[in-house]
């Protein structure tokens, strides 16, 4: 599996930027969405996932954020998102997502 997550631990958080990519979608979903469930898998994590790179998100890639958002609330842990980009905080507010995603 290629590595799409790029994973830093820092104190009692882990930071995951996606990398070498600039779209977050059907293509590379499965992916990102396996390696957020192994990370996101033990109780209390807190995880924020940096999407500076992304520009594109399309429905598969939002279905990933809520999966991953999922998981963590199901283990008592957080899920943030961070530098988001204007598109894709658009696209977010336009879904409503905007109240139910936590942003740093």
């Amino acid at each position: 599996m290629d590595t799409l997550l790029k994973v830093t631990r820092e104190n009692n958080r882990i930071v995951g930027t996606l990398v070498d990519t600039d779209r977050l979608n059907a293509t590379i979903a499965a992916g990102v969405k396996e390696q957020l469930n192994m990370n996101l898998h033990d109780q209390g994590t807190h995880f924020t996932l940096n999407l500076q790179n992304i520009k594109f998100i399309d429905s598969t890639g939002i279905g990933v954020l809520i999966s991953a958002l999922k998981t963590a609330r199901q283990n008592n842990g957080d899920f943030y998102l961070t530098n988001i980009a204007k598109e894709v905080m658009d696209l977010l507010t336009l879904m409503k997502l905007d109240q139910v995603f936590d942003f740093e």
